[in-house]
């Protein structure tokens, strides 16, 4: 997700909990729920060819009966309703992805004969888009991500969980009562919701990034629901908060290594022939001492945590893009940048305070521990993340948790899998946010009853970027048949990379 205007909108030990405690928090909220309902479906005003609607919630699953938000819904049919199965339902990422628009679009990249089977439906998660929007002050967010940064005693860090507190009780006042049920178990009982309002008996799921946090979480509360579930590019949710940052940087670090090989034996590479690293090194110092401008605002200076956002966020694509990074970091150097890197540059300070969508904040906050209380474990933190990610050491993006007021209502927690019908776990091998160790993580917390689907590639989402990994992800969502385990997927080396 980017906006120039945000600074801290960057890509980034389990928790012990009894089992028994996170089973039994499922029939509490089921207890006493609102007959499924049906939505009522009408053309898309963007595309009439879509069908719209609206979709109604409870603000809390554990009082179902209390007040409700509405959810927007959009669905393109099955092509042949003869052959119909029944809906898949897409889960989209971020967290915050716009789900409603990605169908109307026509259906997240699936193949004719999965359109043909199902009717593909997306919906804008609570808090996101048309659904109850959460809203934040633009000015606040601005002013804390530089806190976060330049953190450099106690003192340092209890003015960020001040600051952090202040945001929160900003969003909370912009926002309504939504704001404090954003967790993803949520979610998935908002989920749940609509399976039944389309009347499928079981669930048809494909979630990616962070949609795969609803994927397991459907899978863990509702087990005997499970038809068919796709988690592609997947999130741990058993490692706390630390954990969270430390392996999120070590993915973004594999990922640059394999820019830097790349570039560093490609020809057509504005960089090969020169010592990449050094290079690079080399554009970091440059942004600390505030020499790099932005060439539209020379006021506004490319730190260094924009540049590592720039090359992270462009590293969720395949190789190709590898010579276009290499390029924009060489007219950054020479002051010519293209603007494509200044995407990531923070806001004017001092700007009027206007709201923003800022749904990630909640949801982070109610999903993850805080990745340190004290500055102690603060510099603990920072060191970890430099020894696992040293050529891109920024701080975490659940760092604007640190003042959270309450404790995560979601906590991280080892899967409890008791899914009946198998789950289907993919994942690129050089995924820069989602990394391979997690999907990993994730098949060993299911056992057997999970297949891991391995694209030996590049890329964040692995669906779209070979035909192998395509076709062994719609035969799963058509039959409900995954793959052989252990089954891999050669990566595609585009010409000319």
């Amino acid at each position: 997700m980017r906006w120039k205007q945000s600074r801290i909108l960057s890509a980034g030990g389990a928790l012990a909990m009894l089992a028994s405690l996170i089973v039994a928090a499922v029939p509490a909220t089921a207890s006493g729920a609102p007959a499924p309902q049906s939505i009522s479906w009408a053309p898309c005003v963007e595309d009439a060819s879509a069908q719209c609607g609206t979709f109604q919630v409870p603000v809390d699953w554990a009082h179902p009966k209390g007040p409700k938000i509405d959810l927007v819904v959009a669905r393109r049919v099955a092509t042949d309703p003869s052959a119909r199965i029944g809906t898949l339902i897409f889960g989209p990422g971020g967290p915050g992805g716009p789900g409603r628009t990605l169908a109307i679009n026509g259906g997240s990249g699936f193949t004719e004969e999965v359109r043909r089977r199902f009717d593909i439906l997306s919906f804008d998660p609570r808090g996101w888009g048309q659904s109850s929007p959460i809203a934040c002050s633009l000015d606040r967010a601005n002013q804390l991500g530089p806190l976060i940064d330049a953190m450099s005693s106690q003192a340092d860090f209890n003015h960020v969980v001040a600051q952090s507190r202040a945001l929160a009780d900003d969003c909370r006042a912009r926002s309504g009562s939504v704001f404090d049920h954003m967790d993803t178990r949520q979610t998935v009982y908002d989920i749940d919701a609509l399976r039944a309002a389309v009347g499928d008996p079981r669930l048809t799921f494909y979630g990616g990034s962070y949609g795969t946090m609803m994927a397991h979480q459907y899978a863990e509360t509702y087990p005997d629901k499970v038809r068919a579930i796709v988690a592609d590019s997947n999130l741990d949710h058993s490692l706390d908060g630390r954990s969270y940052a430390v392996t999120t940087a070590a993915a973004e670090q594999d990922a640059f290594n394999e820019f830097v090989a790349g570039c560093g034996s490609n020809p057509s590479c504005p960089l090969y022939g020169r010592n990449i690293r050094q290079f690079w090194t080399r554009l970091l110092d440059r942004a600390t001492r505030g020499e790099l401008l932005d060439a539209d605002d020379p006021d506004a200076e490319i730190r260094p945590t924009n540049l590592i956002g720039y090359v992270v966020g462009e590293l969720y694509h395949d190789p190709r893009v590898w010579p276009e990074i290499a390029a924009e970091l060489v007219s950054l150097d020479e002051g010519r940048p293209s603007g494509r890197s200044v995407g990531f540059a923070p806001g004017v300070p001092g700007q009027p305070d206007i709201t923003f969508p800022f749904v990630q904040l909640p949801v982070w906050c109610q999903d993850w521990t805080r990745p340190a209380s004290t500055y102690a474990e603060w510099t603990s933190l920072m060191a970890a993340i430099r020894a696992a990610a040293p050529d891109l050491v920024r701080t975490p993006a659940h760092s604007v948790c640190l003042g959270w007021p309450t404790a995560p209502t979601n906590p991280p927690h080892r899967l409890v899998a008791r899914n009946t019908a198998k789950v289907l776990l993919v994942n690129s091998l050089h995924d820069p946010s989602t990394g391979y160790q997690w999907a990993q993580g994730m098949a060993a917390q299911y056992g057997s009853r999970a297949v891991l689907l391995t694209y030996e590639g590049w890329g964040h989402i692995a669906h779209g970027r070979s035909p192998c990994i395509d076709s062994a992800i719609h035969e799963y969502l058509i039959s409900g048949q995954p793959p052989a385990p252990g089954t891999r997927c050669p990566a595609i080396v585009p010409s000319g990379t």
